[in-house]
């Protein structure tokens, strides 16, 4: 009888599988380990588009990575009591606990993420053709992640640092990401600099200590880094959890429209329910109580069914206002004067969902500047136009170039997925999908899109050099909207506290750093400087030294030869037959 009721199983099954149909009624229901699903299905259920699923492991009996039955985990196989190396359970086990921690991160190590979606709340449809922008009301799926910046991955997460704020759109188009920061500034311009802003915040490399020397040397050796600097020992270096931040897209980006027509735009993410700091007495308690604050605050806020919400805002200006301001609106150290550029609304971010598995959905996540959906496109910025590069190579030494079959960043909501990329370690998805793996051919393959490529800008110049492009180099206007923010933006608080927070590591740093450091902050604001200094515990200069520096405080770090000189030495990215005339002019900063 059983042998009739298999016979008759197995029939069934090959007239099923004939059908198209899978015929593992068993396997199909269970968890499976998840195997059942391709990345974009399972990437459709953890971002709620797809509500009910099986998440839960309800296998019969637990298996090892082959799906072999697994005997026991409370003893090794031995002989005498010694372990043989026959005993693949207990090999597989430990090799893969050997190799269970991905590479860290360089940057952003240590943070933690959500679902959720965005919702276009005003048109913007005249100024941008992006797929997910494209009528008001239309909801995109999101995931994004928080983070410290410099921060090993265990490392308190409420210590003092820039917060990561990244988010992936699964777009009509594809995923577009938007790899911000809680400020709307960094702190250099230049890429050839990004790896030294992070190192100088790093550990010391010969006794593995937190490193203030380094800290403050490159802050005084990079004028423009000031302003970040700024930033970094207010109160907004020690925010209260991921929740209560403002996120930025920190760039300029170029959006453009259905008929070819091109603006360009800044991010605001604005917390619906403002932003809170602690103070530094505040993030050093809760660092020792709860190190893992952030992530704890937001997971088990989502929890309680509450919903984590930011007003999307922009700002624009046209090519050829970009042109003609007296500050660089490509200076990813400055920001656009809202009094000239005032901020307007176009949706809405809302996080609802915790990630099913850290690992598989946050550790696992890759962000890329250069993930750019029709429609936006990246500015002159000189470090943007080098993150959408070195993003997405990052992320391939640390999870290899098939990290698109990772759940989480899979383009799941594309209308269109046909990669002509192929092959490589751990490639299981459809590879070439028989389609030649070589262009052009003669065969009847997918088209390509001619009507999505870049709209064409007319730069600064044709001159292959390393010429500085950077308006404010070696000026007194690098200073100029920092002073904005000490002076207008801060009230007597939060100076105060940026005092005392930078004296809080300044003092452990040698009096000549200190000194070129200070005259900085003097370029500022002498009163900034001022109140620093007269909090050091120990002062081993004349606060005039200080003021001796700051007269050559721009040129620090500089090289003559490099120097802007001409009007065209500066940034600009304007229509190919515009006739507007660049200046290098910069004498203020709008208000």
């Amino acid at each position: 009888m059983a042998s009739l009721l298999h016979n008759i199983a197995q029939d069934a099954a090959e007239v099923a599988g004939k059908l198209g149909l899978d015929p593992r009624p068993v396997q199909k229901a269970t968890l499976f380990q998840g195997a059942n699903k391709g990345p974009a299905e399972t990437a459709a259920c953890i971002t709620g588009v797809q509500e009910t699923h099986v998440k839960e492991d309800n296998a019969p009996y637990l298996t090892n990575n082959y799906g072999i039955p697994w005997p026991t985990t409370n003893h090794s196989l031995n002989v005498g009591g010694i372990p043989v190396a026959s005993d693949t359970f207990l090999f597989e086990k430990q090799q893969t606990f050997n190799r269970s921690k991905t590479l860290e991160r360089m940057v952003h190590p240590c943070g933690s993420g959500a679902f959720g979606y965005f919702e276009v709340t005003q048109d913007v449809s005249d100024l941008c053709k992006a797929d997910f922008l494209s009528e008001v009301g239309k909801k995109t799926p999101v995931f994004v992640r928080f983070s410290t910046v410099t921060f090993g991955r265990e490392f308190p997460d409420s210590g003092r640092n820039p917060r990561g704020f990244a988010i992936k759109f699964y777009t009509g188009e594809g995923n577009y990401d938007i790899v911000g920061l809680n400020w709307p500034i960094f702190f250099c311009r230049d890429p050839m600099q990004g790896p030294d802003v992070i190192r100088s915040q790093q550990r010391n490399p010969q006794n593995f200590l937190l490193d203030f020397d380094s800290l403050f040397d490159f802050l005084a050796m990079v004028p423009e880094s000031n302003h970040a600097g700024l930033m970094f020992f207010s109160d907004h270096g020690t925010p209260n959890g991921w929740r209560f931040n403002h996120g930025y897209g920190a760039h300029t980006f170029k959006w453009v429209n259905k008929d070819g027509g091109a603006v360009y735009v800044k991010y605001h993410f604005i917390a619906k329910y403002g932003q809170k700091q602690f103070t530094w007495e505040e993030a050093v308690r809760m660092s020792g109580e709860d190190p893992d604050y952030s992530k704890r605050d937001l997971w088990a806020a989502i929890e309680r069914g509450e919903e984590i919400e930011w007003k999307a805002m922009y700002q624009v200006m046209t090519l050829d206002e970009a042109a003609q301001q007296d500050f660089d609106p490509f200076d990813v150290t400055k920001v656009w004067p809202r009094g000239l550029f005032p901020m307007k609304e176009f949706g809405k971010l809302v996080l609802n969902r915790n990630p099913e598995d850290y690992h598989r959905d946050v550790e696992q996540s890759a962000f890329s500047p250069g993930s750019m959906v029709p429609g936006i496109e990246p500015s002159p910025d000189m470090l943007l136009q080098f993150r959408t590069f070195f993003y997405r190579d990052a992320q391939f030494h640390r999870l290899g170039v098939n990290l698109h079959q990772i759940p989480v960043n899979c383009p799941f909501m594309s209308q269109s997925y046909s990669s002509i990329n192929n092959a490589g370690p751990m490639r299981v998805d459809a590879n070439t999908g028989q389609k030649p793996h070589y262009w052009p051919n003669s065969y009847n393959t997918p088209k390509f899109r001619q009507d999505v490529d870049y709209k064409p800008v007319k730069v600064a110049d044709n001159i292959l050099s390393r010429q500085s492009h950077s308006m404010h180099e070696g000026k007194f206007s690098e200073y100029t909207q920092a002073t904005e923010l000490y002076r207008r933006v801060m009230d007597d608080g939060a100076r105060a506290n940026t005092h005392k927070n930078t004296v809080a590591y300044l003092k452990w740093v040698e009096p000549r750093i200190q000194k070129l450091y200070l005259s900085q902050c003097y370029c500022i604001a002498p009163e900034y400087a001022r109140g620093i200094y007269d909090l050091l515990p120990e002062k081993k200069f004349e606060f005039g030294d200080v003021e001796e520096l700051a007269k050559t405080a721009p040129m620090r770090g500089k090289e003559e030869e490099y120097m802007p000189k001409e009007d065209w030495h500066r940034l600009i990215g304007v229509d190919v037959d515009s006739k507007v005339v660049p200046t290098l002019t910069a004498t203020s900063i709008g208000k």
